[in-house]
């Protein structure tokens, strides 16, 4: 087959539902002719999830990069063998596993021999025991690119959202938020809704920290001291950023208005109208990387990984939207 792109997908956790979601995405969405789809991850690992899910796929697989097979879904396995798969259980193997896959990845991004990567879902708790000392994979991620500023966008449809924190203990989000912070955000977003999503003068609604906006200051004053004077700056820089709006109203009232993006203050303000909106359809993309990298807006599902009974529609819409940004870009 002649290839016009190609896109890797990271196991991620083993024991998790990742390979599941992965499989049964692969077995009901086909990629445009011409794409090629690398799985990276031990081809026993996956040969287990296929029959756990009754799928009878043959992909091939190779050690190395530069004698895959010329098909449309191949295995990239230059792993240890004899691996065993536990699921539902946190081991430092599946943890070494899933870091090992996201090196490859973002290595094959930087050298573009892959055009973006999608990454499984991965157990922060299992990266930590397979030697991957990172909060989660986004910072590995950031860590092997050099990449100080990013942020994570959620989107469902047309519906955009970013966040200036993201898991921090609710008390710590005040404190975490710096007017740097806030512009760092705005800047990363404003440069790729530009670049990697086409549009032309993309606008961000900011939200407020505090109900109301802060009430003048009487139920808080990051808005007047932290936000407000961040919103200024970054219109200087040419940025369509507006705000800040109470959360509740904004969100609240989405018929009535459109911008591109929404910058949320903190983890929950910004995935609970994302969740009403495309729950289980979302999709997590990374800006500010030089690398396009996608995934599904779950985790590993620990409860019912082993069950057959995953959707595999996040892990869809996320090849889809990789596959989308590659063909642009």
């Amino acid at each position: 087959m002649s290839t016009s792109c190609k896109i890797a997908i990271t196991i991620g956790d083993m024991n998790g539902i990742g390979p599941e979601v992965i499989l049964k995405a692969l077995r009901e969405w086909r990629a445009p002719s011409g794409c090629q789809i690398v799985l990276i991850g031990p081809a026993w690992a996956y040969a287990y999830w296929m029959e756990k899910c009754g799928i009878s796929a043959t992909y091939p697989a190779a050690e190395n990069f530069a004698v895959l097979p010329d098909k449309p879904i191949v295995i990239l396995d230059s792993f240890p063998k004899g691996g065993v798969v536990q699921a539902g259980q946190i081991t430092a193997d599946a943890g070494k596993i899933a870091g090992r896959a996201l090196d490859t990845a973002v290595a094959l991004c930087s050298e573009n021999k892959v055009q973006a990567m999608v990454t499984a879902p991965v157990s922060k708790k299992g990266l930590d025991l397979g030697g991957y000392h990172f909060p989660g994979q986004t910072e590995l991620i950031a860590d092997k690119l050099n990449t100080g500023n990013f942020a994570m966008m959620l989107l469902t449809g047309e519906f955009r959202v970013s966040l200036v924190t993201t898991h921090l203990p609710l008390k710590r989000v005040a404190q975490a938020i710096s007017m740097d912070r806030i512009i760092d955000k705005l800047r990363t977003l404003d440069r790729d809704l530009r670049l990697r999503f086409g549009i032309a003068e993309p606008s961000i609604a900011v939200t407020a920290l505090n109900p109301h906006a802060g009430e003048s200051g009487l139920l808080g004053d990051e808005e007047q001291r932290l936000i407000t004077p961040a919103l200024e700056q970054a219109r200087e820089m040419g940025i369509k950023a507006e705000g800040p709006f109470p959360a509740d109203a904004l969100f609240g009232r989405l018929d009535r208005h459109h911008f591109d993006c929404y910058l949320a203050m903190y983890h929950d303000q910004a995935l609970i109208p994302l969740k009403l909106r495309g729950f289980g359809r979302a999709v997590n993309y990374t800006a500010g990387l030089p690398i396009i990298r996608t995934s599904p807006d779950h985790g590993t599902a620990y409860d019912i990984a082993g069950t057959n009974s995953a959707e595999p529609t996040s892990m869809v819409e996320a090849l889809r939207l990789a596959v989308s940004l590659a063909a642009k870009n």
